[in-house]
């Protein structure tokens, strides 16, 4: 946590499976990078849900690890069980730890009401585990679906970054994302209110009477 406005801020996003953090949220970690602040994120579980046949267990811890070194980030790895989340006391810790080894200034996770149940209930442990004077963000569902954000940032200058970061992921790697993937982003690009944004993320704020300042930080930051 930073202890003034002129300490580098410091960013942490948790997502739910290994590529959670490149798809929803790696723009907005990329353009606060650029301005100085401390980026980091965790992943809840391995991912094995989604494992091609025949592959290793841990072949997608090994992405993420690949991912985060493009950015000099080391993701922690909460190890928790894919498809599994439930929000037990295990589950509350881990989550609860990787907040307190980081300590953000502002919390990434997923949408309370995301249609994944992995997302919702590492939204619902994230929400808990923040801490007072921490801002909490809720990224955007996939392809925007049913979620209207209130801060919109524009990641043209950075979206080749994110979608080389994306490419770590070979294991779960489809020709049918990609296109898709610049869809949505060009979408939300056009709520920006950027002249030439072509890309852009969607994020829902959670702000309280302590973390306006917070809030007001960010926003400068993005400008």
């Amino acid at each position: 946590m930073t202890d003034s406005a002129s300490a580098p801020a410091r960013i942490l996003a948790i997502g739910a499976h290994p590529d959670d953090v490149e798809i929803y949220c790696l723009g907005l970690l990329l353009r606060l990078k650029r301005v100085g602040w401390e980026i980091g994120w965790a992943v809840a579980t391995d991912g094995q849900a989604s494992l091609p046949d025949g592959a290793e267990p841990d072949l997608r811890r090994g992405e993420a690890l690949k991912a985060g070194a493009l950015f000099r980030v080391t993701p922690q790895l909460l190890g928790l069980m894919d498809g599994a989340l439930r929000g037990t006391p295990d589950d509350q810790r881990a989550v609860e730890a990787a907040i307190k080894a980081f300590r953000p200034d502002v919390l990434v996770t997923h949408n309370r009401d995301d249609y994944h149940p992995d997302h919702r209930t590492l939204a619902r442990l994230v929400r808990e585990a923040c801490p007072a004077n921490t801002l909490l963000l809720e990224a955007d569902t996939m392809l925007g679906d049913g979620f209207l954000p209130d801060l919109h940032v524009d990641i043209t200058d950075v979206y080749s970054e994110k979608m080389r970061a994306l490419a770590a992921h070979k294991s779960q790697a489809s020709p049918a994302f990609k296109p898709k993937l610049e869809v949505w982003s060009g979408f939300r690009a056009l709520s920006c209110g950027v002249k030439g944004a072509l890309h852009g993320e969607g994020y829902r704020t959670v702000p309280t009477a302590v973390t306006r300042r917070m809030l007001r930080r960010l926003i400068s930051d993005l400008s």
